[in-house]
This record gives C-alpha cells, sequence and structure tokens, in this order.
C-alpha cells in the first residue's frame, strides 16, 4: 500500500457506502485501473450494514499505487438515517470527503457501480486544460450486473437528451471528474439537496458546473445498475429502442402496449430528439 499520503495523488476517488454486497466489485474496479499515476480512494461509511472486516480485508488488497483511506464517523450524516443533512445517499460524506481529497482531481463512484479499466486515465486526459469533465456510461441490470446497453439519452451531459429542454441536461453523480481548486464551491450541493426525498445532488452540482469549461472522454467508461421496473414509459421506450428485451427485466403486465409505444415515437418525432452519437 502507498504510505506517502501527503504527496498529492494524480486523482482521488470518492466512494459513499453502507457496505453492501457490491462495493467489492466497485472497489475492486479502482484497483483494476491500466493507469501509472497514483490514486486515493476515501471511503466514506454512511452506516454499516455489511461486514466491517469485510471493508478493512478489501482495502487491503489495494495495489502499490493506491492508497484507501476510510473515513467512519460512527453516525451518519444524512435525514435519513437521524442526522442532519438533507442527502439521501450519504448526507454531508460527498462534501466532506471532496474537500479531504489530497488530488487536484476528485471524481466519484457509488458502491453499486464500477468503471471501466481507462476510466481515470481517459478522464485525466479530458479534464486537462478545463475545469471539468464527463464520462458516459453503459446501463446494467441492478441484480445481475448484466449489460443492458449504453445510455445516449440520460447521463449525457449539459444541454443533451431527454433532460435537455426540463433541465439543462444531466450528469450522473459517477461521470463527474472535477478539479478541486477551480470548482471548490460546488461540493456542498452534495449535502443540501433541495429535490423531494433528499436527491438531486447531481443536478445540483451540474447546475453550478454548466457554465464552465469543461471536456468528456466521449466513452462508456462507467457501469451504472438500473431496473426497469417501475421506470417511465417513455425511458422504457428508448430502452426498447436501444435493443433491451423488457420481458427479461421485469414483468411481463408492467411493459406498456403497443399504443404507448406509438405514442413515444410520435414524441420522438415532433421534438426532433435524437441519440447522442459516440465511440
Amino acid at each position: 500500500m502507498t504510505t506517502d499520503l501527503q504527496a498529492p495523488f494524480d486523482a482521488a476517488v470518492v466512494m459513499v457506502t453502507v457496505a453492501r454486497g457490491t462495493f467489492a466489485q466497485a472497489l475492486r474496479s479502482v484497483y483494476a485501473q491500466q493507469f501509472d499515476g497514483r490514486i486515493q480512494v476515501l471511503v466514506g461509511i454512511d452506516k454499516w450494514i455489511g461486514e466491517r472486516a469485510h471493508v478493512e480485508a478489501l482495502a487491503r488488497e489495494s495495489p502499490s499505487h493506491v492508497a484507501v483511506t476510510i473515513l467512519d464517523l460512527g453516525y451518519s450524516t444524512s435525514q435519513r438515517n437521524g442526522g442532519i443533512y438533507p442527502s439521501h445517499y450519504g448526507g454531508a460524506l460527498k462534501t466532506i470527503l471532496s474537500y479531504a481529497a489530497n488530488s487536484r482531481y476528485v471524481t466519484y463512484l457509488d458502491d453499486d457501480n464500477w468503471y471501466a479499466q481507462n476510466h481515470i486515465a481517459s478522464m485525466l486526459a479530458a479534464v486537462r486544460g478545463k475545469e471539468w469533465a464527463f464520462s458516459l456510461r453503459h446501463f446494467v441490470a441492478a441484480s445481475t450486473g448484466a449489460l443492458l446497453c449504453r445510455d445516449t439519452w440520460e447521463s449525457v451531459g449539459p444541454g443533451r437528451g431527454v433532460y435537455a429542454q426540463a433541465q439543462g441536461g444531466f450528469v450522473d453523480t459517477n461521470c463527474f471528474f472535477i478539479d478541486t481548486l477551480a470548482c471548490s464551491d460546488v461540493f456542498p450541493e452534495w449535502a443540501m439537496t433541495r429535490y423531494a426525498g433528499g436527491t438531486g445532488g447531481d443536478r445540483q452540482v451540474l447546475a453550478k458546473l454548466r457554465d464552465r469549461p469543461f471536456g468528456t472522454n466521449g466513452a462508456h467508461t462507467l457501469f451504472y445498475r438500473t431496473r426497469l421496473a417501475r421506470k417511465h414509459p417513455y425511458l422504457l421506450w428508448r430502452f426498447k429502442s436501444a435493443g433491451v428485451d423488457l420481458a427479461q427485466h421485469m414483468p411481463r403486465d408492467a411493459i406498456p402496449d403497443d399504443a404507448v409505444w406509438r405514442q413515444c415515437a410520435e414524441h420522438d418525432r415532433q421534438s426532433g430528439f435524437a441519440e447522442v452519437a459516440t465511440e
């Protein structure tokens, strides 16, 4: 394990977790990065659901160029668990760890997602000369991790995708790569979420970053778990249009009928929506 913690790292990865079973895959995807530089991983414990010993054992697996720091306050900072900050996902931990990162660049990884092996190297190239950058993502099935399709309509950047008109675009939490010195004012947005249910930190961060110089690796280097059941019919239409067999991932009686699909297709025609063309 890297012992020189004082020397700044090339990149820092913030992970907020309850130590559920998928955490191992997420953390090991950082260890597996094809990257010659040094990586700091800051693991914030929201509350313990999994075993402390398992998390500590995983931390000991870190290769020599990766240092893992575990922050366990002994309590949750999230209102959902009795804390004071509204964020449903970790309270103030993303904010705290963003400032604690000993790196010019910070990124994020939820404990149920994972990175492609070239994620960090490609993102460092993308952020060069910019204040922040974002990657694209793959959708994978929440329960199995099976690949569904590329996301070419949701988390596709400022002013793009299905949320372009209503929200100015969208970037998923796990896809951000931020220059901590140029953008230090955005980090409180992770804790002070203003959407119902303590969600929306990613939208608030994007709102503060949108007009600043940004880059993208243009690649789907983040694997994002999602459930199709209970999604809005239009979003199901997008999965269906991408070739996903909905019947394999949700109850058949919950799949919209052909009349709904025709409405969705007509909406796309009238709005001129086109999926984002990428790699």
